[in-house]
């Protein structure tokens, strides 16, 4: 299943008529914002009178699932997250692609992109309060992850879309770190989300516990550090490397992973 495969009359079973109308009146007055999509979940934040609340539809085993902060949200389909199909069907192109965005927003120059910030800051609140944050310190850094994945340890609660966004959060830190010329912490890093992800998926015995996208984007950066790096500790990466090599879904996922060793280290696959 695909979004694209969705119409109206699939996406109204998901929830009573009276949802499906009231998420219709939703759309056509405005009121489903910052819409955003990856090629297996649709974003949006669904202003209801006074309240805001974040959304999102996710394809997981050829079905629909919503996660939404409304106080419906627990309890299956909400009007929001019908709200969210709606919009997506009436206005599919409405969606930014995250995934395209990215590769657009490396496009830019520095000074683009500083500007481009600037102009959000004059129009966006939030954007101010990202801006005053301190900049990350690598051990506070590798200790939230260390607590992120502390958190759904034996006996704990795993809900994947949580914790792949917690994981997210901890790689736009590490993004600041390279951004900022602090690329050895930024390698770090995400060596550090790399080692832990798989390792945590093989201790559930869930091999597909967090999305490609999450994986792909997690090793490409790191392969990107390394080789940007021109005062790396190659000491370090050898250990990261041959720490990576036990995970035996991390060396089935990435078969590139054998050309960088051969690259880094000048051994053989």
């Amino acid at each position: 299943m695909r979004f694209e495969d969705l119409n109206a009359e699939t996406v109204q079973q998901l929830g009573t008529e009276e949802k499906w109308l009231a998420a219709q009146n939703l759309v056509q007055s405005g009121q489903v914002h910052f819409r955003y999509r990856t090629p297996d979940r649709l974003e949006a934040a669904v202003q209801d009178n006074d309240h805001w609340y974040s959304c999102a539809v996710t394809l997981a085993d050829d079905s629909l699932e919503c996660a939404c902060t409304c106080p419906a949200g627990e309890g299956g389909w909400c009007t929001c997250g019908l709200a969210v199909l709606a919009a997506w069907l009436e206005n599919p192109n409405s969606f930014l692609d995250r995934t395209l965005l990215r590769e657009q927003l490396k496009q830019y120059s520095k000074s683009e992109l500083i500007k481009i910030i600037l102009e959000l800051a004059d129009k966006v609140m939030e954007t101010r309060d990202l801006l005053k944050e301190e900049s990350p310190d690598l051990d506070t850094l590798l200790e939230s992850v260390d607590q992120i994945f502390a958190s759904v340890g034996a006996g704990g609660t795993l809900d994947a879309e949580e914790l792949e966004e917690k994981l997210r959060q901890a790689q736009d830190k590490a993004d600041r770190l390279a951004q900022m010329g602090r690329l050895s912490e930024a390698r770090a890093t995400y060596f550090y989300l790399l080692d832990n992800l798989y390792g945590l998926e093989e201790e559930v015995g869930q091999t597909d516990l967090f999305s490609d996208e999450l994986r792909q984007e997690l090793f490409e950066e790191y392969c990107q550090l390394i080789h940007e790096d021109r005062h790396v500790d190659r000491a370090l990466v050898q250990q990261e490397i041959e720490q990576l090599e036990t995970r035996a879904a991390f060396l089935k996922d990435q078969p590139t992973f054998a050309e960088l060793k051969k690259q880094f280290l000048g051994q053989t696959a």
